[in-house]
């Protein structure tokens, strides 16, 4: 039976070399995954102001359903992980089956929502009338896409659980070729295309996204891979659904609330004028690049500690959590160290020709690189807590780290002294710190260690 696993091997070998063989291929398909909406932006550029605005408007919209949804497939990963690593192949492709049919249906609900309320809150956050319409037809696409979304995140959570991670990412990077290759064709209208413009953004993601959708099901429906789907596993089990639940339902508050206070920061960067959200804006995009690794390394971190704990190997488990999130401080604090004295040259880099804007992002990248390290080991250590299962102790964790550590921070340092904006700035490093001495506290003395699975 042990030989239907055909990924990595996670339940043995040198932890060091297990989560890298892991966290490398998935810190590269989020990698290629974030540069859709770069590519996107790249072609729709070209189209002027009024098109730019229209994809700014909407993409925070899906953005925060995509997060709200997330959180199911958090529990499909979950539980295929413990359940390969306690060798029940044949409740792999029945769980597999079961996170399929629940993100689908929520997808269509989804995408039910956001198309008749596209147009209310589009006027909610204050979008004008001339770009009104475009915007709303861009995300009305954007919703049709929701079911192919959420079924790729979900199906490569699972394989990435069970170790498929090449997989996972040799598609990943078809899609991203494949997206930038059609943009051109129905943005301009190039050859026998209509000129589509936004819409043709839009559309040709869609279209990338459900070849890629058929691709990932024929393998999974094949025999080729490690999970076996068959029609009959797609019946409703109720038991196992609200289980997905219970373990979906923290993970998409967690997401949600991440989202949402990035929000209110950029809100309140931008209370200090357009220098200041200006200055958001190019500040955090290293920092958002440098955390792609960090969310690669605690989805490995969550892979293999759910199959060893699946596997009933709890030392180990608390092993590959403790060397996850050492390699995170040790290698997250070196590169932002290294990054200290080219910080200026990067920004002007970001922001040619605004001195005002170099030095307030400046600023900002010089408050949190050194703390890159202590920013990454809570991550890889929240990645433990959800592959045992531990989902609502990683919510609480996210929450108090927002919510206690900073944004009362930002909001006291920024309007109740003198510095004022980089209170938003050292907002980051704070919660961090908090966050990582929370996380320790319960790894050394917390119940999240958690078999959801027998042993076959």
């Amino acid at each position: 039976m042990a030989s239907r696993i055909k990924g990595v091997a996670m339940t043995q070998g040198p932890l060091l070399g297990v989560l890298l063989r892991v966290a490398l291929p998935i810190t590269i398909t989020n990698l290629v995954q974030s540069s859709f909406d770069i590519v996107n932006a790249f072609w729709v550029g070209r189209l002027g102001e009024a098109a730019i605005a229209a994809i700014a408007a909407g993409g925070p919209l899906f953005g925060v359903l995509i997060s709200l949804g997330s959180g199911l497939s958090t529990a499909g990963a979950v539980l295929i992980a413990q359940n390969a690593g306690a060798k029940r192949f044949d409740m792999l492709d029945h769980v597999a089956a079961q996170t399929l049919l629940m993100v689908a249906l929520m997808a269509l609900g989804f995408m039910a929502l956001g198309m008749s309320l596209a147009s209310t809150t589009l006027d909610l956050i204050g979008v004008e009338p001339r770009i009104h319409d475009l915007a709303q037809s861009y995300l009305n696409v954007r919703y049709l896409s929701m079911v192919p979304t959420f079924g790729l995140m979900a199906m490569q959570a699972m394989l990435q659980s069970v170790g498929e991670v090449r997989f996972a990412m040799r598609v990943q990077i078809s899609m991203i070729f494949a997206n930038a290759a059609l943009d051109p064709f129905l943005i301009f209208g190039l050859g026998p295309f209509p000129q589509l413009g936004v819409i043709g953004a839009a559309l040709a993601t869609l279209i990338v996204q459900l070849g890629a959708l058929v691709i990932i099901l024929h393998h999974l429906l094949s025999g080729h891979s490690t999970l076996h789907l068959r029609w009959h596993h797609f019946r409703p089990d109720w038991a196992h659904i609200r289980l997905a639940g219970s373990l979906g339902l923290p993970a998409s508050i967690e997401q949600g609330i991440r989202t949402f206070s990035s929000l209110l920061l950029m809100s309140l960067a931008a209370s200090f004028g357009t220098l200041g959200l200006a200055a958001y804006g190019v500040g955090c995009r290293p920092l958002f690049f440098w955390f792609t690794p960090m969310i690669g390394l605690s989805i490995a971190t969550a892979a293999v500690v759910g199959q060893n704990i699946g596997a009933g190997l709890t030392a180990r488990a608390e092993e590959a959590a403790r060397l996850a999130a050492w390699v995170a401080f040790l290698g997250m604090t070196a590169i932002g160290l290294a990054h200290l004295p080219f910080v200026p040259a990067i920004m002007r880099a970001l922001a040619p020709g605004e001195p005002a804007v170099v030095s307030s992002a400046s600023d900002f990248a010089y408050a949190y690189f050194p703390f890159l390290g202590i920013l990454a080991a809570p991550q890889a250590l929240l990645g433990a807590f959800r592959g045992a299962g531990s989902t609502r102790h990683s919510m609480t964790i996210s929450i108090v780290m927002q919510w206690v550590f900073q944004m009362p921070a930002a909001y006291v340092i920024a309007f109740a002294t003198p510095l004022g904006i980089l209170g938003v700035w050292w907002s980051y490093a704070i919660a961090n710190v908090g966050a990582l001495i929370l996380c320790t506290l319960w790894f050394r003395y917390g119940s999240w260690r958690r078999r959801l699975v027998a042993t076959a």
